[in-house]
């Protein structure tokens, strides 16, 4: 491993227990995958999220993310604050405790600092997934989500853009593990996930219950009846992740602003058939 990942490394380690595995990868000209969200924004999978389309050639190309000249990516996996459960819940397991963007992005930003790197976690046009699949951390499932073989996906992807060159760096997207197995296709009460390994977004409970603006159609709301914010479904019944499923672990309800829900905000959360009687007793109280 490189100077500058190794000290990378310990510096996480040293101020945090929430980092699972981390790789470095270099930076190609275009992305392996950039021919796949060509096709995904082409048949509209993308729903009414315009700034994918607006952001694909960003994302294609992080070495020149922001006019820079990037020739190298660090990337960490850290773990959710609640793990999957056995049994499907209202709110996904990775909203559960602070905002990632808050906890993981304010320790990548202190890292990035110290080497002059652009810190990202899931709110810059990046390709996370697939610089950590190229980082060695996983491959990119069928469920459209890096799978790890030993730890599963139930983690957030965060890492740091860097200067520094390293020739003795091997890029190698890796196989798809998944084989013919295809639960998560099965599993999916919506039919979001295509065969092929694209996710329609239209279906998504998780796009419907965070990303999608207005009212719901009639349709819509078949779609989201299990969901408040987000959905576990593919993930749950994904063999990689069986051995990590917890049952019944308790929730961790904390103030709406500290948590991904915020995203989502008051009248989102009420559009997606939050009671009164659960909504008060767990964050309406505290959120003001």
């Amino acid at each position: 491993m490189c100077a500058v990942c190794k000290n990378i490394q310990g510096t996480a380690q040293s101020i945090t227990s929430s980092l699972l595995l981390f790789g470095c990868t270099p930076l190609p000209n275009v992305l392996p995958r950039s021919a796949r969200l060509d096709e995904w924004l082409h048949r509209g999978f993308n729903a009414d999220m315009s700034w994918m389309a607006k952001n694909a050639e960003v994302r294609k190309h992080p070495a020149n993310f922001n006019g820079k000249a990037y020739n190298t990516a660090w990337v960490g996996l850290w773990k959710y604050p609640r793990p999957l459960q056995k049994k499907q819940e209202p709110i996904a397991a990775f909203a559960h405790g602070k905002d990632y963007h808050i906890t993981v992005g304010s320790i990548l930003r202190e890292l990035a600092a110290q080497v002059n790197g652009q810190p990202f976690v899931d709110s810059l046009p990046i390709a996370e997934r697939e610089l950590a699949a190229m980082a060695g951390l996983g491959f990119i499932g069928k469920n459209t989500m890096l799978i790890n073989q030993k730890l599963g996906s139930a983690f957030f992807i965060g890492g740091i853009l860097l200067y520094s060159q390293f020739s003795t760096l091997n890029s190698q997207l890796k196989n798809n593990g998944c084989a013919k197995c295809k639960k998560c296709i099965d599993a999916c009460p919506n039919k979001a996930l295509i065969e092929d390994g694209f996710l329609d977004a239209h279906r998504c409970a998780s796009y419907l219950t965070i990303e999608h603006k207005g009212e719901f159609s009639e349709e819509q709301k078949e779609w989201a009846k299990h969901s408040i914010f987000g959905c576990d479904i593919c993930q749950r019944v994904c063999p990689y992740n069986a051995k990590h499923l917890a049952e019944e672990s308790e929730p961790c309800f904390l103030p709406i602003k500290e948590t991904p829900l915020k995203r989502a905000g008051f009248k989102k959360l009420t559009r997606n058939h939050i009671s009164k009687n659960f909504y008060s007793k767990h964050w309406l109280t505290q959120c003001n």
